[in-house]
């Protein structure tokens, strides 16, 4: 599903570079302005971001501060991702359900200066990414629960 997600924001990229060459071409060259192209790169933008966000999450490639939890030893850090990964969930699912009611609410509104580009479309992006990252969360969250209870069990074997 990453490599998915990641030929898809390369298309977005590209598709965005497109735009924004044709927004210059139209202002330097033919000396109008195209508010479409600049709305159209605005919501490119969002696309990039969200599918981006949902691409990392699986390998969690997003920025962290690790000055504090770095400093610990490998059981107290699990617990500690274990902990983040809960109190992450809840927000990722009140974010997942947001962005589908707004998605309804909006699927049939058009963007001012492009009809056929709906905001709908744009919470349906934001809607799919937040389904992956908390899919991702929910994976990384068993896979932290199952390593320290493997860990244990070795532990408790060795004895």
């Amino acid at each position: 599903m990453k490599k998915t997600l990641e030929a898809i924001n390369a298309v977005a990229l590209l598709f965005m570079l497109l735009i924004v060459m044709l927004s210059v071409v139209f202002r330097v060259v033919v000396e109008v302005s195209a508010s479409w192209t600049e709305e159209l790169a605005q919501y490119t933008l969002i696309f990039l971001a969200f599918i981006g966000a949902a691409a990392v999450m699986r390998d969690e490639g997003h920025i962290t501060i690790t000055v504090f939890v770095a400093r610990l030893g490998k059981e107290p850090r699990r617990v500690l991702n274990v902990i983040g990964r809960l109190l992450m969930l809840p927000f990722f699912i009140i974010f997942t359900l947001g962005a589908f009611e707004n998605m309804q609410m909006n699927w049939e509104v058009e963007l001012p200066t492009v009809a056929w580009m709906k905001i709908g479309y744009m919470y349906l992006v934001v809607f799919l990414s937040g389904l992956i990252m908390t899919f991702y969360q929910v994976m990384n969250l068993y896979s932290d629960i199952i390593r320290r209870n493997a860990t244990l069990s070795e532990r408790r074997g060795a004895h």
